[in-house]
């Protein structure tokens, strides 16, 4: 009996492989590739599993299947798969990239009928970057050895980033997302204690030229910076950085030497002192007109950075075309302009 049972189940593993391709009458199957997010895309750290699940629906009499994926075998490593449905399950085939996942019932019984979750895949993450798996074909077998091949096309990408990658719980959907989280990694922004970045907070003087400072890698313990009159209300964390900011040149006072540092900083002030760290002459710019709505708006000593800024790409305006030079910057904001600064720098 044993022997009569091994030998119909190399049987039918032997007719998924083989037999022509015959569509089943009917409604057609429809197939589904999801991961651990319920979105196309994912992301993941590396040496992270990744688990992909294989679907279908409107199964008729369904008693085997064979599923073939491919994913990036360079960010990707296969570590198993396996399936919920009876029967049994051939060795999956794995090579260049390439997966082959077989399973059929044994003996003379019916097929499955409806939807069912055909097999579940484990990856595991080994490289940085965009990682892709998809399912590009899939054969089914009925109880009266017929089959039918399909190929659904679909695709599930994965997100790799690597072990060390700064991660914050209000980013996810951000435009600034990236930006964010490079700005992390190098190490010039940090998060708050309960996981999140706030990247719309508004940004306050001191905050600003102390990102400044820190993602330029000033000296913050310079003994010849400027010292402001309310230089005691500069927060601790700041206070350094402020004043070698204000050394540097980055950063000036207002005519009675404060500083005032929890003031919100505007967006024409990030323009002028982003554009004393690149370097501008004002009177290059005279007589040039900004295109933005309210630029009649933008004040008279900004007026020359926000132009060169604009031109070198460093800072955009908002919606409906106006630059809202008194509009406060948020975290986010800040953190972009900074990078593009650091990025026209280099060299």
């Amino acid at each position: 009996m044993t022997n009569r049972l091994l030998s119909l189940c190399l049987s039918l593993v032997f007719l998924i492989t083989i037999l022509p391709t015959a569509a089943f009458a009917g409604e057609q199957p429809v197939f589904s590739l999801n991961g651990s997010a319920t979105d196309s895309r994912e992301e993941v750290r590396e040496g992270g599993i990744v688990e992909i699940r294989v679907g279908g629906e409107y199964l008729k009499d369904l008693y085997g299947f064979e599923l073939r994926l491919s994913y990036d075998a360079d960010k990707l490593q296969y570590q198993e798969g396996s399936t919920s449905l009876d029967g049994f399950t051939i060795p999956p085939i794995v090579q260049d990239g390439e997966l082959t996942f077989a399973n059929t019932k044994l003996g003379h019984t019916k097929g499955l009928n409806g939807a069912a979750q055909l097999a579940t895949f484990r990856f595991k993450a080994v490289e940085e970057g965009q990682a892709a798996i998809q399912l590009i074909r899939v054969k089914l077998v009925d109880s009266k050895v017929a089959s039918a091949a399909y190929e659904p096309r679909l695709s599930h990408v994965v997100s790799i980033i690597s072990e060390d990658e700064p991660s914050f719980s209000d980013i996810e959907d951000h435009w600034a997302k990236a930006d964010i989280q490079r700005a992390a990694k190098m190490g010039w922004i940090n998060g708050y204690e309960d996981g999140r970045f706030r990247p719309q907070d508004k940004v306050t003087r001191a905050q600003f030229a102390t990102m400044l400072s820190r993602a330029l890698a000033f000296d913050a313990n310079a003994d010849d910076a400027n010292v402001f009159k309310d230089v005691e209300q500069i927060p601790a964390y700041a206070r350094a950085h402020v004043s070698q900011a204000a050394a540097e040149g980055i950063v000036k006072g207002f005519e009675d030497n404060t500083f005032r540092p929890h003031r919100l900083i505007s967006r024409s002030e990030i323009a002028v002192m982003v554009m004393r760290v690149i370097g501008y002459e004002e009177t290059n710019q005279a007589g040039k007109q900004l295109v933005f709505a309210d630029a009649d708006h933008i004040q008279e000593w900004a007026y020359p950075a926000v132009v060169t800024a604009v031109d070198l790409g460093l800072i955009q305006g908002r919606g409906n075309n106006r630059f809202a030079p008194h509009g406060d910057a948020t975290r986010a904001e800040a953190v972009v302009l900074i990078l593009r600064v650091l990025d026209s720098t280099k060299g």
